[in-house]
């Protein structure tokens, strides 16, 4: 491979591994025997990037991580179920804000019943 095409390919690589965000598991209730389904909470988080003159990135691929990393602080020991996800974007003077929300129930979790 010629010294050009090598930095090309390198390139082209780096930015394709720019546009990979992290994998996000949504919500945590696998039975629902493992919750109380009448007791639950509606949570909501929101995060941000900014995608500057539509062709670089900032802080754009981890907002549904920050997102749901915000929502298992709010619901603390409770499972999450129900998640809600939500995209917008809006313009801004040099790029536009891309804004991830999510809306999830956190339910508390069932305790056993106490065996004699």
């Amino acid at each position: 491979m010629k010294p050009p095409r090598l930095l090309a390919a390198a390139l082209a690589a780096a930015l394709l591994a720019a546009c990979a965000g992290p994998v996000v598991k949504l919500g945590d209730v696998t039975r629902l025997d493992d919750i109380d389904t009448h007791r639950g909470e509606v949570l909501q988080a929101s995060a941000s990037g900014f995608q500057l003159l539509l062709f670089i990135p900032i802080a754009i691929n981890a907002r549904q991580a920050r997102a749901m990393e915000d929502l298992r602080a709010q619901a603390g020991d409770r499972l999450l179920g129900n998640v809600k996800v939500t995209e917008s974007w809006r313009y801004g003077l040099v790029g536009t804000v891309h804004t991830t929300t999510l809306e999830a129930t956190a339910y508390p979790r069932r305790h056993a019943a106490a065996h004699p």
